[in-house]
């Protein structure tokens, strides 16, 4: 059997602001740095059939030589890529199909397909690559590539960093990866440049990614389906944290939260059998402090806000919005820091390294016995709530809202394993949802004592405190008949 290439490569995001640093870093001091200037053709149908199916044709010039290059998907995680690749020298900037492999390129490309090829998008950027020895003795290729995406008159800044194993384990990318990280915030990112280049030729920008689904089997072990979870969160995470530091949409802000809380409702759900280190997880935990500080003060400011203000006067109004602006920059500043420092991409490369150690190891515990036990469990304690609801206070009603964030969360995380009805799932996230909304009321009174220190919003507070006690009073019996009717409706797990 005929074995082709294969590309084992971990690729980083680097913030632009931190290139130079970069370049400065102490570890790639202690080799030879060499310069190129790189522009790239990649071409497709006109509807983009080759992208669809995770096929990246490109045709690159280096100086006065032009190199093709045939690339699929392959497996991806967390950064990390195995893929063909396919390379050949060719005469000029256009595909020779003839120099590659008949057989593979046949069936990747059928013949029919290559008269509607054509350049549809382009990169040139400069290429500033390091050999390195890592510590086990396996030798990497590190590049920096700066530059830019270019798709008709839309373009898209390029700032990345390349680990590609030239020879030895594919673990030694991560260790180097670790090394650099120490000094210089260095994010997993698996989007390939031939998937941001269809996505800007297709004219659909950049866009906070939100949660999928893992594809689980039943019969497969709990650690295996745990690591197949934990991954698709963390991947959530590590995709929202660029557009969190680069872009002003606080919709980043509330995914890659989201992504945290679903990580750890999964590390809940799974650690008697597949505990995770403690001290990635603790990192993980104060980020989602952080962001969570950043996102009330968005709800407060873009949602509660606006209906606070026919019962405030102008004067009060004004001085409560100017003051919780000023409190949002605040907040956002403080998590700009955070996620910009190099402890937040050390975690990240540590967890998915992990990750992949985890992959080989085993247990007899069968994924769909362990959820079943575990959603009955999480079931039950929404259910019992329902009988005593009617007395509980704003702790406990919070404390019952996090319980049905984690049964909704486990439902999602193994919804390929179970069948649920439409209304379950329905009065699951309506239960959330009026839960959420009078948790944001009682935010909102938290954040209006921080900005009444000097006493000016005393009206602004007491008209607030008036208008949560009202509303809460409202929703609290439909919130109660919500619950009662969801306890009744216990799924076969």
């Amino acid at each position: 059997m005929t074995v082709f290439p294969q590309e084992t490569e971990l690729k980083l995001w680097l913030h632009p602001e931190d290139a130079d640093a970069f370049l400065k870093h102490p570890r790639l001091g202690r080799a030879r740095a060499a310069s190129q200037a790189l522009h790239t053709l990649y071409f497709d149908t006109p509807d983009f059939r080759l992208a669809g199916k995770g096929i990246a044709l490109r045709v690159r010039r280096t100086g006065n030589r032009w190199v093709q290059t045939l690339k699929t998907e392959g497996e991806q995680s967390g950064g990390l890529s195995r893929r063909l690749e396919l390379e050949t020298p060719v005469g000029g900037p256009e595909p020779d199909f003839s120099l590659f492999p008949r057989k593979i390129v046949d069936r990747l490309i059928p013949p029919k397909r290559r008269a509607s090829l054509t350049p549809v998008y382009e990169t040139r950027f400069g290429r500033t690559a390091w050999n390195l020895r890592a510590p086990d003795g396996s030798r990497v290729e590190v590049a920096l590539d700066m530059g830019e995406i270019i798709a008709g008159g839309r373009k898209e800044p390029l700032c990345e960093v390349e680990l590609e194993l030239k020879s030895g384990s594919p673990d030694a990318l991560f260790e180097l990866a670790e090394i650099l990280a120490k000094k210089i915030l260095l994010i997993p990112y698996e989007p390939s440049k031939a998937a941001r280049g269809a996505r800007l030729a297709a004219d659909l920008k950049s866009q906070p990614v939100k949660a999928l689904s893992p594809q689980l089997e039943k019969k497969m072990p709990v650690c295996a389906g745990f690591t197949a979870i934990f991954r698709t969160d963390l991947s959530q995470l590590q995709a929202n944290l660029p557009g969190l530091l680069l872009e002003k949409d606080p919709e980043y802000c509330h995914q890659a939260r989201v992504a945290i809380r679903r990580l750890r409702s999964a590390v809940r759900l799974f650690r008697k059998i597949c505990p995770v280190p403690e001290s990635q997880l603790a990192e993980i935990a104060a980020l989602g402090d952080a962001l969570g500080k950043v996102r009330d003060a968005d709800v407060f400011v873009l949602e509660t806000l606006p209906r606070l203000q026919a019962s405030l006067s102008p004067e009060q109004f004004g001085l409560l919005s100017r003051r919780a602006k000023a409190h949002r920059r605040v907040q956002r500043k403080a998590i700009l820091a955070a996620v910009h420092s190099p402890a937040t991409g050390a975690c990240l490369i540590a967890l998915q390294r992990w990750l992949i150690r985890m992959e080989s190891g085993s247990t007899e515990v069968r994924l769909n016995r362990y959820a079943a036990g575990k959603l009955e469990v999480l079931f039950d304690r929404v259910a019992i709530s329902a009988g005593n609801f009617a007395h509980y206070s704003a702790d406990e009603r919070h404390a019952l809202r996090v319980q049905v964030k984690r049964l909704r969360y486990a439902c999602e995380h193994l919804s390929t394993l179970i069948s649920l009805k439409k209304p379950f799932l329905s009065g699951l996230a309506e239960l959330q949802n009026r839960l959420g909304i009078m948790n944001d009321e009682v935010v909102a009174l938290h954040h209006i004592a921080l900005m009444n220190a000097d006493g000016r919003l005393k009206e602004a507070q007491a008209e607030i405190e008036k208008w949560v006690n009202e509303k809460n009073s409202a929703k609290l019996s439909l919130l109660g008949e919500c619950l009662q009717l969801f306890s009744r409706n216990r799924p076969i797990w």
